[in-house]
């Protein structure tokens, strides 16, 4: 911690002293040499990173994490769990592995001298969001855990049920379509998917809630009255599972995210049949939080998308090139400062083909400053699985946005939580129900008890199977960011696990 603070203090302390005594032709050449230098190392892992995203302060808070990572000399300490070795068995790399101290100090002179004062702004504000959701009828489940820590929701929409699991509990319980808890299953710690389509049903858990490389993660079948038999064990915080056969024996396999810390994994694992899995790598790092499978060049082979979101950020198409191969093609990328962390595949104007509706807005790192680039974004797919940016819609801190069609017109609506929003002046945007009126325009509405949670999870579907779109929102109580005093009182003194919007339009 010590190191931490004196690096910072030196990055601000030797940006002032330079800027007083050495803003000459001098200080332009050292910080012309940064931007080089940030362009050849920074660039060689990942987008580059432009420091007109962030303002001096916020720089000042991420470079001494980047620095670590660089293994930048005198700073670099693989012994710190929260270090570049995450909680891994780790030994000091060598002198020569080590990032020159002289060239990273002209890399932080350029981005201190080139990064905004304050933290800029959005462009363009959207009208207010409307409180009062038209044709949806509220309900909360309170009282099942102390402190809620909701990492998963599900509609059952073809039994008429909820299922959500805590972190804190180690239960996966079940609900009615009025949120009475009907039954519960044991499940490992940190539970965020599950295989509805499966009897039993495969869960994915985490293994760990806080940011670590352990192997602690695993699928494991959920049984009634006994524990979680595993499946497959061993994974790097795991947060998502896709099933396809893959290789075409007629076997079913399946496609995990090992979002881990700084160490984690894309890998599909292979049914090599007596409940055994052989696992192969797609890409070998941190960071991957979705996917889906598909076949984007009509080959009759089904292909994997996936969002990885931990420094090279960025979203995939593994091409199945039959026998067990794939062929990785990037399709968008990321800035690192993005915070990416949900994506799924829609046709949202209509054409046949499947575009991106994508988010960003995860700020639980060490820049937890409001972030103009956060929000929702539409890549529209030109038939040749290209994909443009067609819309953004701005919201702080967006952790979530799925597309449905909310109010039964026939165009693709879309509904968004936020973790991270601007709790003082705009916390209704946790939650907002954007109604497409045409030509990338919506209205935005959101409902009367909007603080009652703090919404990290959601899932929407027919719950009830009337015919209409509900939605089902988690929350935990966590505090990060900036959230005001008075509402981590009112979460932590009495917040419900789950809230459920029912629309009752077709009823209506």
């Amino acid at each position: 911690m010590k190191v931490k603070l004196f690096f910072a203090a030196l990055i601000l302390s030797g940006f002032l002293v330079y800027c007083n005594t050495g803003c000459t032709d001098s200080r332009e050449k050292v910080i012309k040499e940064g931007k080089e230098l940030a362009h050849v190392y920074c660039a060689s892992c990942h987008a580059f990173p432009d420091p007109a995203m962030l303002n001096k302060i916020a720089w000042s808070d991420v470079l001494p994490k980047i620095a670590e990572l660089m293994r930048v000399d005198a700073y670099y300490n693989p012994f710190d769990i929260s270090g570049p070795e995450g909680d891994q068995p780790a030994t000091r790399a060598a002198k020569d592995q080590l990032f020159p101290y002289e060239k990273w100090e002209k890399i932080v002179k350029y981005y201190m001298a080139t990064a905004p004062v304050n933290q800029p702004a959005r462009i363009k504000e959207l009208p207010p969001v409307e409180t009062g959701l038209k044709n949806f009828a509220i309900h909360s489940l309170y009282n099942k855990v102390d402190i809620p820590f909701t990492t998963m929701v599900k509609m059952d929409t073809v039994r008429r049920r909820i299922l959500f699991a805590d972190g804190n509990a180690q239960e996966l319980f079940i609900s009615d379509t009025r949120l009475k808890v009907i039954d519960s299953f044991r499940v490992f710690t940190g539970a965020t998917d599950i295989n509805l389509e499966k009897n039993p049903a495969p869960v994915i858990s985490m293994g760990i809630l806080k940011p670590s490389d352990g192997k602690l993660g695993k699928l494991a079948l959920a049984l009634k009255g006994k524990d979680p038999v595993i499946i497959i064990d061993s994974l790097q915080r795991p947060v998502h599972s896709s099933y396809a056969d893959l290789n075409g024996d007629q076997k079913e396999d399946i496609v995990i995210s090992e979002f881990g810390f700084r160490h984690g994994a894309l890998a599909w694992f292979e049914n090599v049949g007596k409940d055994h899995y052989e696992k192969h790598l797609l890409r070998d790092l941190p960071g991957a939080t979705r996917t889906e499978v598909f076949d984007f060049n009509l080959d009759g082979k089904p292909d994997i998308i996936a969002l990885m979101a931990q420094a090279d950020e960025g979203i995939f198409i593994y091409y199945n090139e039959g026998n067990g191969k794939f062929r990785e093609e990037r399709v968008l990328q990321f800035s690192p400062e993005y915070g990416s962390n949900y994506f799924q595949l829609v046709d949202f104007n209509g054409d046949g083909l499947m575009d991106i509706l994508a988010t960003n807005g995860d700020n639980a790192d060490y820049s937890m400053v409001l972030k103009a680039f956060h929000g929702i974004r539409i890549f529209l797919n030109d038939g040749t699985n290209h994909f443009t940016e067609k819309t953004f819609l701005p919201v702080y801190g967006v952790q979530k946005a799925v597309p449905a069609d909310i109010d039964n017109d026939g165009d693709m609506d879309i509904v968004s939580i936020s973790f991270f929003p601007d709790y003082e002046k705009h916390p209704e945007e946790s939650f907002v129900v954007w109604e497409n009126t045409g030509n990338s325009n919506f209205r935005r509405f959101t409902f009367e008890g909007v603080t009652d949670g703090r919404w990290i999870t959601l899932d929407v579907g027919d719950m009830d199977r009337d015919g209409d779109q509900d939605i089902i929102l988690g929350n935990a109580v966590m505090k990060f960011g900036k959230v005001p005093a008075a509402l981590m009182e009112k979460w932590n003194m009495h917040s419900p696990s789950v809230v459920l919007l029912e629309n009752t339009m077709i009823n209506n």
